[in-house]
């Protein structure tokens, strides 16, 4: 059933939304009366917090993603678009942190990689992967 058959007022998805900051603004988006997605790489914490907040009444799912792999995000944005047929919202709040006690000339570059694949890169994988919206020309970009 689409998402205006079920009069939300929105669909809304959090990547890293399962803890922290990220759960609070899940909270506050569903107690705007909108249909907010947990987006986490581990299912079982996203349902856990969805389950959460759904015991106060919210209207809160549980998504996989995993915003530095393409497949990962391609499968979740192809999930709400069969799911709902829309996406309102992107809250773009996973994020991989650096070891800031590093310098620039002793830094482990593959750690730093992963902190540039989840934070940059991460976050324009999936702003590609749920525009344009309605209509989506493709899935993620890897």
């Amino acid at each position: 059933m689409a998402a205006e058959e079920r009069d939300v007022f929105g669909v809304a998805l959090v990547t890293g939304g399962a803890r922290g900051i990220g759960f609070e603004v899940v909270r506050q988006l569903a107690q705007q009366g909108m249909m907010v997605i947990v987006g986490a790489r581990n299912l079982d914490k996203a349902s856990i917090a969805a389950e959460e907040l759904s015991g106060d009444g919210l209207d809160v799912r549980a998504g996989t993603i995993d915003v530095a792999d393409g497949d990962s995000v391609g499968e979740l944005a192809d999930w709400v678009a069969g799911e709902f047929g829309r996406l309102d919202v992107l809250v773009n709040n996973a994020a991989a942190f650096a070891d800031w006690s590093e310098t620039a000339s002793g830094a482990d570059l593959e750690d730093s990689r992963a902190v540039l694949d989840t934070d940059l890169f991460g976050t324009w994988r999936v702003c590609q992967a749920f525009w344009p919206w309605p209509g989506r020309a493709s899935t993620a970009a890897s």
